[in-house]
């Protein structure tokens, strides 16, 4: 993704792509702040809440899913560079599966009875779903800034990768406690998927610095 990028020969088309790129990422940014929603209603056994908090994180996945096939569509008709066009695309993909790890993880938290876990687990808990949530927005505005000021872009990008090590710190604390204590109410079943549902937590982040990697590599072609 260069400066040609944003000086493409089909502006209107150009404008349009980076739009829906912006339009993606607040959907994705939504889905995760419902998923926060959604856990803390199951901490607390607010079932209602739990159950709303779920479609909705359900429903903002399907429509960014719905956007990055139109985005690629789009970029599959536009005038522009081809490795302008890949770059683009690897960005479109990445900021998906953030949008796809948020869902996977309600699917998770949504057949687990979350609401009898052990109290340091859940807060710890959600310290990791808050953490990702911020990353997310940080993520959010350096892609945004990006065409503007890839300066900008790189600073933010390094702020995600530093989010994403605090991250990875709050899952080793999710972990340590996940292995020491006891899980009344948990079936042996319960229990792996509530392993899985912590990695999925876990993997949100993961996207969000390989985001902002890609961010990070454009931003150091044209600084």
């Amino acid at each position: 993704m260069s400066k040609k990028l944003f000086g493409w020969f089909a502006p209107k088309r150009g404008e349009n792509v980076l739009q829906m790129v912006e339009k993606h990422l607040e959907l994705t940014l939504r889905a995760v702040e419902s998923l926060n929603s959604m856990i803390e209603a199951a901490s607390l056994c607010e079932v209602q809440k739990c159950k709303k908090a779920y479609m909705d994180v359900s429903s903002l996945e399907m429509q960014a899913d719905d956007l990055r096939r139109k985005m690629v569509e789009e970029l599959t008709m536009s005038e522009m560079f081809p490795e302008e066009r890949d770059d683009l695309m690897e960005l479109v993909r990445a900021v998906d599966w953030i949008a796809d790890w948020s869902k996977e993880a309600a699917r998770i938290l949504n057949v687990v009875p979350f609401e009898k876990a052990p109290e340091e687990i859940k807060e710890a808990t959600l310290n990791m779903v808050r953490a990702d949530v911020n990353c997310v927005k940080v993520l959010t505005n350096c892609v945004k800034v990006l065409p503007k000021s890839p300066k900008d872009a790189l600073s933010l990008a390094n702020q995600v990768e530093m989010m994403e090590e605090n991250i990875d710190d709050l899952y080793s604390t999710v972990r340590k406690h996940f292995a020491v204590m006891e899980f009344p109410g948990f079936t042996v079943g319960a229990l792996i998927l509530l392993n899985e549902f912590f990695d999925a937590l876990e993997t949100i982040a993961d996207w969000c610095e390989n985001t902002a990697d890609i961010v990070r590599a454009v931003a150091v072609r044209e600084h």
